[in-house]
């Protein structure tokens, strides 16, 4: 008698591992996401740091009309924020900082350029509120849910 497996066996086995594999992918691609997301709220927040830093020396927000930040300096105040418009590396996020005059207020926001989640946004503005909108483009969820 020959021992080993039959094909049967190795079929059922594959199988099997492929229904797990089904089930756990998706729960890997959320836990992505979330990552991401964290990276962007954390981004938001250093930005909402500098411009605060920048309105108490200077009683009003930084005058920014910027998708890239080359035209906002928060980078004076907080160097830690040129590494968040200069990270190039993937371009997870873009981020882009508003201020119109009289410069009393401001708004930020990550858009997301890649992943299920792309073009979905988070702002944030001067009074901390953060608000995250879109849906992912192939289960229709809300983002991050």
């Amino acid at each position: 008698m020959k021992k080993g497996f039959t094909l049967i066996e190795l079929i059922t086995v594959v199988i099997i591992i492929a229904i797990m594999a089904a089930l756990a992918l998706p729960q890997y691609t959320r836990f992505i996401e979330r990552s991401q997301a964290s990276t962007a709220k954390n981004a938001l927040d250093m930005i909402r740091k500098a411009e605060a830093t920048y309105f108490t020396l200077n009683s009003q927000y930084l005058p920014c009309t910027s998708n890239s930040g080359s035209n906002c300096n928060l980078t004076v105040e907080i160097p830690e924020v040129a590494r968040v418009f200069n990270y190039t590396a993937g371009k997870d996020w873009e981020y882009a900082v508003t201020s119109v005059s009289p410069f009393n207020n401001y708004t930020a926001t990550a858009t997301r350029r890649k992943g299920v989640y792309t073009s979905s946004t988070i702002t944030t503005t001067d009074t901390g509120v953060m608000n995250i909108s879109g849906t992912a483009n192939t289960t229709g969820k809300k983002i991050w849910e």
